[in-house]
């Protein structure tokens, strides 16, 4: 991991850990971060969240922020509209898996079912709080 320590997922729990670097990931759109940082944010919260390697996290972003200049939305200064952006990036990555010929097809199986309960985790996490992301 980049900005947090392996141990972090353990010593948080997953929840606090995921909450926290989806938070962090949201600052650093809304605030207009240099790509270098969301990117490692992204990729912690990839390694954390669905427990992937580190390479498979960081090709999933290189794939999905590094090269996609097309995301307008996540520099969006309206809120909920960057959090729908962050949530179709992991919809996207979803996608960016079953293409990884890397990933063995077992491997496979278990991310993406990691990515899915993620995704719902989030989802359900940004329809609550919404407006304490916005207030940041």
């Amino acid at each position: 991991m980049y900005e947090n320590d392996p141990d972090d997922v353990e010593t948080l729990g997953w929840e606090k850990f995921v909450s926290d670097v989806w938070a962090s990931i949201f600052v650093g759109h809304h605030s207009n971060a240099s790509i270098r940082t969301v990117a490692r944010r992204w990729s912690d919260l990839l390694q954390g969240g669905i427990g992937c390697s580190q390479d498979i996290a960081d090709e999933l972003v290189r794939a999905e922020i590094m090269r996609r200049e097309d995301r307008d939305e996540l520099n969006s200064r309206d809120p909920l509209v960057v959090l729908a952006a962050m949530d179709q990036v992991l919809a996207d990555m979803a996608g960016d898996l079953d293409e990884l010929a890397a990933i063995r097809p077992a491997e496979r199986s278990r991310l993406s079912t990691e990515l899915s309960e993620l995704r719902q985790y989030l989802r359900d996490g940004t329809e609550e709080g919404a407006d304490d992301l916005a207030a940041d």
